[in-house]
């Protein structure tokens, strides 16, 4: 596969919610970054354990999945841009819209690294903040 069909795979797994699947995409000792670093708790380099709570999170507070637009990939050889809109209601009728870039780089049909630029304080919010009493 192509560094562009590798990505929009990936980031189909994700909107399938078949997280387990991203591996099946990224080397075992690939590096994850989202911005916002010691600001939030998903900012930084990421661990599987905070990677599995992202995916947990998602799970609990948008049960019906995230739905991913892919609205551009732009490669480079092996360095990957890609735009994404996440969208997903909460369990408590809260919308989750955010607009992500994320930076790859691809080596020997795997992903290496991503490195993901997002609105932090929409994040943290959502997946964090209190939910309402109800829809």
């Amino acid at each position: 596969m192509e560094a562009k069909e590798i990505v929009r795979a990936y980031f189909e797994a994700v909107t399938a919610g078949r997280f387990e699947d991203l591996f099946k995409y990224e080397s075992p000792d690939s590096t994850y970054w989202i911005c916002g670093e010691n600001s939030w708790p998903l900012g930084g380099w990421q661990t599987p354990e905070s990677r599995n709570m992202t995916f947990n999170i998602i799970r609990e507070r948008f049960p019906k999945g995230l739905t991913i637009t892919v609205r551009s990939i732009i490669a480079d050889g092996n360095d990957v841009a890609v735009h994404v809109n996440n969208h997903a209601v909460r369990v408590d009728g809260q919308i989750y819209d955010n607009e992500i870039v994320t930076l790859m780089k691809i080596e020997n049909g795997l992903i290496v690294e991503s490195q993901e630029f997002l609105d932090t304080i929409h994040v943290n919010e959502l997946f964090f903040g209190e939910m309402l009493d109800g829809p």
